[in-house]
């Protein structure tokens, strides 16, 4: 307990420590690398956990996906590209790499037929390079897909370009954004865990994951959604940033639905990451963080909330 305590404090300085640099200096690329590392690390575990399942792929593509998506968005920025580019060249780039796996397996021959002998498969080499291709393919996009949009909300004000409503912030805006993109998956997973453990009663998936319960969920969608709303009062509060909520046109009722669905989707992020952690029979994606397992046991939430923020705020900045 004492671990995983350090551990969680070690992690909110961090974030905090990052969120301070932007906010006091102004700095974004800090925020990208953290981000990035993030990405490159859940990517090997995602990889290994596929693998776990009988899904091979080659590891080292998945992890570097993250970097190329990465600089694809800078690229994209600093060439002024429309934002439906950026999605044509992600899904592009993910099968050019897909196609690079299977070149690789097609010219380590040996290697990969080692590998079908080894693992006692009955697949031709063909069929397995091409699998393997495939495989490489899926474990790219989780959960990197997603979860790479926070970069994209860490430079949304540079792409006044694409996007009408993002000018004229001071910066406010990303700031405003990234917070809402962390607050939710953290509180809606702290809550679920506390009132999970002081109401206990009905399991929500005793298949999946066997220690969450119903009483949980609710909790953590009801304390999301209040958080949500007082961090609402707060920022309209702060004369700073009440020209963000007033150009945007953002109401108090907006966060409501922000929160329940945000709340909602850290709950299928929770349980899919335990869907794939029971197939492969682990208990934890790695054992990076002391007390927390791996990075990507802390970050499922995120890949399934990341995209709902997104997806909400650009009814607003378009």
């Amino acid at each position: 307990m004492k671990e995983r305590f350090i551990t969680g404090a070690m992690i909110l300085f961090v974030v905090a420590l990052m969120f301070l640099t932007k906010i006091i200096m102004n700095v974004t690329w800090i925020f990208d690398v953290f981000i990035v590392l993030i990405l490159i690390i859940s990517a090997f575990e995602t990889s290994r956990i596929f693998k776990k399942i009988g899904l091979f792929n080659h590891e080292w593509l998945v992890a570097v996906f993250p970097l190329l998506l990465y600089g694809l968005i800078i690229l994209c920025i600093q060439l002024q590209l429309a934002f439906y580019w950026f999605i044509i060249y992600a899904i592009a780039l993910l099968f050019v790499l897909a196609i690079v796996s299977f070149v690789i397996s097609l010219a380590t021959k040996n290697r990969t037929t080692s590998e079908i002998r080894i693992r006692g498969m009955r697949y031709s080499f063909i069929r397995f390079s091409f699998n393997k291709a495939g495989n490489t393919l899926v474990s790219m996009i989780y959960p990197t897909v997603s979860m790479i949009l926070l970069v994209v909300l860490n430079h949304i004000e540079e792409m006044s370009y694409a996007f009408s409503n993002v000018s004229g912030f001071e910066g406010n805006l990303s700031i405003i954004l990234l917070a809402v993109a962390f607050i939710i998956p953290f509180i809606a997973d702290t809550f679920a865990y506390l009132s999970g453990s002081l109401f206990g009663g009905k399991k929500l998936c005793p298949r999946i994951s066997p220690i969450k319960t119903v009483s949980g969920a609710i909790g953590g969608v009801v304390w999301t959604i209040i958080f949500l709303v007082v961090l609402f009062l707060i920022f309209s509060a702060d004369t700073s940033l009440t020209s963000v909520f007033v150009g945007l046109g953002l109401q108090w009722w907006h966060w409501i639905i922000l929160g329940f669905v945000g709340a909602i989707a850290c709950i299928y992020g929770d349980l899919f990451e335990s869907y794939l952690k029971r197939k492969a029979e682990i208990k934890d994606s790695s054992d990076i963080l002391p007390g927390h397992g791996g990075l990507l046991d802390r970050i499922d939430s995120f890949a399934f909330s990341t995209p709902i923020v997104f997806i909400f705020f650009l009814f607003f900045i378009i």
